[in-house]
């Protein structure tokens, strides 16, 4: 499970003192930290040649999560990374897509953003007016500042489930990176529901993996997180890999009609966990029972599965 949730680097090297050196296990852990440290050197160049490509044509993107945070780890290879997530104007999005068309394939993939969730609550030009500038090689690389950064993966992880641990280590790290300068207010916003949200993922981190809180605005919301949230995320991990519900039901329900068997595999795999379902229905994170929520996500989908249903064919997943 460490393997398959790119979290092995991370026991590797808490596992460094270990006089044991014959175990299997360790042996895999190694290899999964030789295997990202040298993808690093490979995603840093195509973070470089990236933004050399669009500054070309006159964008100027920021850099979210991928090497704008594993940048703040101790090793290059504890962090593992894939795509690039890009956020630039709206008005930028067409000039992108034809500038990654008309001078050919990168040879890696980037996704490119044009808004974020809505509960993110931030414009594009308020996020660049706090954003900064750091060296990657010979070229200056644009991320978001410490609070829009950790707010947006406090969301982002809450948004898909908490299925992935290496996102809650993440947190933990931008959690205790926060100095004294850190702007807790900007970080948290004027939304109350949307910032004890953010609290409870901070929580999370302090709970599952140690993180410090202490002296933090959060500080007596992450040590007292609702019963229901720690289960749920610890329910989400026993699954293993793979992002909660990646693919839409609407697209995978009409293939599966004729099957009872892979429409039952398919309800369940789509099946909101709490944690989802409560932010999908806005939701506080009280101890009120999830259950109702869950029935509601699942509600609320419906429309979309109807547009769909009765296709001979199911549209093509982009």
């Amino acid at each position: 499970m460490l393997l398959v949730t790119d979290t092995a680097a991370l026991v590797w090297r808490r596992l460094q003192p270990c006089t044991i050196t014959s175990s299997w296990a360790l042996a895999y852990f190694k290899e999964a930290y030789r295997k990202h440290t040298i993808e690093s050197a490979v995603h840093e160049a195509n973070v470089r040649d990236a933004f050399r490509r669009l500054r070309t044509a006159r964008i100027e993107p920021i850099l979210f999560k991928g090497w704008a945070v594993a940048r703040l780890y101790p090793e290059a290879g504890l962090r593992p990374y894939g795509d690039l997530d890009l956020w630039m104007g709206a008005p930028d999005l067409q000039v992108f897509n034809y500038e990654i068309q008309s001078n050919g394939d990168p040879g890696y993939r980037v996704e490119p953003h044009s808004r974020f969730y809505p509960q993110y609550a931030r414009s594009f030009d308020n996020v660049m007016d706090h954003s900064q500038l750091v060296p990657l090689g010979d070229i200056q690389i644009r991320v978001p500042g410490q609070e829009d950064h950790l707010r947006l993966i406090c969301l982002h992880f809450l948004y898909h489930g908490g299925w992935r641990p290496l996102w809650l280590c993440d947190i933990a790290l931008l959690t205790e990176s926060a100095g004294t300068e850190f702007d807790w207010d900007l970080c948290l916003g004027s939304n109350a529901k949307h910032a004890d949200w953010i609290a409870c993922a901070i929580g999370l981190a302090h709970e599952l993996l140690g993180a410090r809180v202490a002296g933090t605005p959060v500080e007596k919301r992450a040590r007292g997180l609702p019963r229901w949230l720690i289960t749920a995320v610890l329910k989400q991990w026993e699954k293993g890999g793979g992002i909660s519900f990646a693919e839409n039901l609407s697209f995978s329900f009409p293939r599966r009609l004729l099957d009872p068997k892979a429409l039952v595999r398919a309800l369940r795999e789509h099946w909101r966990n709490p944690v989802q379902a409560s932010v999908e229905m806005n939701a506080w994170f009280s101890e009120a029972p999830r259950l109702p929520l869950q029935f509601g996500s699942a509600v609320k989908h419906v429309p979309r599965f109807a547009r769909y249903f009765g296709k001979t064919k199911p549209p093509a997943v982009r």
